[in-house]
């Protein structure tokens, strides 16, 4: 019998793969967290160290393989065990672990869930695209159809996004919210895009993180030192009545941004030159632009009922749906 593991290094609750440790996933797929869980003490403090990925990507930590949980399941013998891992739990394991882990457990095939462009200089991608290409995986399936294509992975379709409907919209309203890194070739073009909109007389809340708060001492657009939980993002986004999504350098995919856009009925300003070809693209309340004199003030702030028709299709619990159709 074919079982279906998700395991990710916690329940994920606030994150887009919830949907796949929900009470709607049981009896679909079983959740086991990819590393052991402290509740607190001395334990607690240096596993966070040990998987850091600040620290990670500085200096390799040895010991890492101590905090792995993949052996705590009971794997029977005449089953045959499908293990989905996201790469923020790969890159927190080593490749020879993994492996041991195989040879012990033959009836076990793992699975890389990239949920990232290959090329995104995101601060997990780092510790993981090296690893991504090693034999240990059954399959590696991404989000991205461009990197599958020239990496020759799987791609897996749209089936990545947990919908955030019980978060309230936040206090504050926006013509246009942005959220993002400040990262690849976005710094210039994002603090460009916000005097712009400023200048036309746009509401606008932007949220960088940077690792240097003070960037751009030449901005009236301010920088945040770290990230703020996921479900803040969603009372933002749905405050908001447009969305900016600015891919990054080499990225040819759509961002959380697109996804956000359709699942909470809102507008979407993107430099993404393929949304025409997404599921639920509709040209009305979804534009692309290349410059600033392609960016429509007037629409951005002009308030309409939208309803894109999204009825889950997005959930990663068709995740297991997409790999019962390979086997």
């Amino acid at each position: 019998m074919d079982k279906f593991i998700f395991t990710y290094i916690d329940k994920d609750e606030n994150g887009i793969f919830r949907d796949l440790t929900s009470d709607e996933a049981k009896g679909i797929i079983e959740y086991l967290p990819s590393h052991k869980i402290y509740s607190g003490g001395i334990m607690l403090q240096i596993e966070k160290a040990a998987l850091s990925d600040r620290i990670n990507r500085r200096v390799s930590v040895p010991f890492k393989r101590f905090f792995a949980n993949l052996e705590q399941f009971n794997y029977l013998d005449e089953n045959r065990y499908h293990i989905l891992m996201p790469t923020t739990s790969i890159g927190k394991m080593s490749v020879s672990y993994l492996k041991k882990f195989k040879k012990k457990h033959s009836n076990v095939r793992l699975y890389a869930i990239v949920t990232d462009s290959i090329h995104a200089q995101s601060p997990h991608m780092d510790l993981v695209r090296d690893k991504l290409f090693s034999d240990v995986w059954d399959s590696v399936l991404t989000y991205d159809k461009y990197d599958a294509k020239e990496y020759h992975f799987n791609w897996f379709g749209y089936t990545y996004y947990s919908s955030f409907q019980d978060i309230e919209p936040a206090e504050i309203d926006s013509d246009i919210y942005y959220v993002g890194y400040n990262k690849g070739n976005r710094e210039g073009l994002v603090n460009e895009i916000y005097q712009a909109l400023i200048h036309g007389g746009v509401n606008c809340r932007f949220d960088v993180v940077s690792d240097s708060p003070n960037v751009n001492a030449n901005s009236s657009l301010t920088y945040m030192r770290e990230k703020f939980p996921y479900p803040e993002v969603v009372g933002k986004v749905k405050s908001s009545n447009c969305i900016l999504e600015i891919l990054q350098e080499n990225q040819q995919a759509q961002s959380l941004r697109y996804f956000e856009a359709v699942v909470y009925n809102k507008k979407l300003l993107t430099t993404n030159p393929h949304i025409a070809e997404l599921p639920f693209y509709n040209g009305k309340y979804m534009k692309c632009f290349s410059s600033m004199e392609e960016i429509d003030m007037a629409w951005i702030q002009q308030k309409e009922d939208i309803e894109y028709g999204y009825t889950g299709d997005f959930s990663p619990l068709h995740l297991v749906e997409y790999i019962e159709k390979q086997l």
